[in-house]
């Protein structure tokens, strides 16, 4: 049985995210005082308060955004479990595509230094999150897709 289906991928991938999402935003939420920074005056206009229901509900959202970054994804899966770097390599065109290179002129992104009036220090500010959370899931991602890959190379898959 060849385990590494679409949705086999697709449900690892979301799995990894999601749980990654959490513990790295409950972590950086109390870390970085995401209320302060949410309620101030640059920040509140454009920042849901961080008790919002919108924001609670926010790894709930994260079901939906798994599967689609996977899907995304899939195509280039080889590239996790292809070498020992692989997981580094899938971090990298995460954090490219949806940090620095996203397409919304949103807080840390290219667009966001050019497009909006805010100061430096906001689009600064989520890096750290954002960068330590996609190492988590690239490499555990990695890792469980390279015994994915294992397990259906060895002679018991056939």
């Amino acid at each position: 049985m060849n385990r590494d289906d679409l949705g086999g991928f697709v449900c690892r991938f979301t799995i990894v995210h999601v749980a990654t999402y959490i513990v790295f935003g409950i972590l950086f939420l109390n870390l970085m005082d995401y209320a302060g920074r949410f309620a101030s005056p640059e920040l509140s206009p454009l920042m849901r308060p961080t008790d919002s229901s919108w924001v609670m509900a926010g790894p709930l959202f994260q079901f939906i955004r798994g599967p689609i970054l996977a899907l995304g994804l899939y195509p280039l899966r080889r590239l996790i479990t292809k070498d020992r770097w692989g997981w580094l390599k899938l971090w990298w065109v995460l954090w490219a595509l949806t940090s620095i290179g996203s397409v919304a002129a949103g807080p840390g992104s290219l667009k966001g230094f050019i497009y909006t009036k805010l100061p430096w220090q906001h689009h600064l500010f989520g890096y750290p999150e954002i960068t330590l959370q996609m190492l988590a899931f690239a490499y555990l991602l990695g890792r469980w897709e390279g015994r994915v890959q294992s397990a259906d190379d060895s002679p018991l898959a056939a």
